[in-house]
C-alpha cells in the first residue's frame, strides 16, 4: 500500500485509502454545515412561504372534501411550485384562489376525464381555507374496450 508522507495518525502513517476517506468525510461535514443555510436563503427568495402553504392547504382541503386519496386525486398542477402555476388563478389581498380539476387516482395518467371541478380560496397568510366549492362534472361515457 502506498503511504502519504507528512500525514501521521497517532504515530502511524495514513495509507492512500484512509487519506481519501478522511478528506471525503471532511468535505461532507463542511458541505452539510453550509448547505442548509444556502437552501433556506434560496427558497425564501424564490417562493414565499405563504404561497407554498396555500397550495398545500388547498390541495389537502380538496382531497379531504372529495373522499381522500383513495378516491380522489387533484390535478397535477396542485403538486407544482405555486410560482407561475396555472391552478393559481388569483392572488391578492383577499388570498389565493386555486381552480383545478380532479378525479379518481391516476385519471390524468391513464387519460380518463376529470370528475370534479374545484375552487379553493385560501387566506393571504396561507394558513386557512376561506371558501371552497367542489362541483361534480357530468359523467362522460367512456368508449367500449375492444
Amino acid at each position: 500500500m502506498q503511504e502519504l508522507k507528512g500525514f501521521r495518525k497517532m504515530g502511524k502513517s495514513l495509507n492512500y485509502a484512509q487519506m481519501k476517506r478522511f478528506l471525503l468525510i471532511g468535505t461532507l461535514l463542511v458541505t452539510a454545515h453550509t448547505m442548509p443555510a444556502m437552501v433556506r436563503t434560496e427558497a425564501r427568495e424564490l417562493v414565499p412561504t405563504a404561497s407554498k402553504r396555500a397550495i398545500n392547504l388547498a390541495r389537502g382541503a380538496a382531497t379531504a372534501s372529495n373522499g381522500g386519496l383513495r378516491i380522489y386525486h387533484p390535478a397535477r398542477c396542485m403538486y407544482l411550485n405555486p410560482t407561475n402555476n396555472p391552478c393559481l388563478t388569483k392572488r391578492d389581498a383577499g388570498g389565493y384562489e386555486f381552480r383545478f380539476q380532479g378525479g379518481p387516482p391516476g385519471w390524468e395518467v391513464i387519460g380518463i376525464p376529470p370528475s370534479v371541478n374545484s375552487i379553493v380560496l385560501v387566506a393571504p397568510d396561507g394558513r386557512s381555507v376561506v371558501a371552497e366549492s367542489h362541483e361534480k362534472i357530468k359523467e362522460v361515457s367512456l368508449p367500449a374496450l375492444p
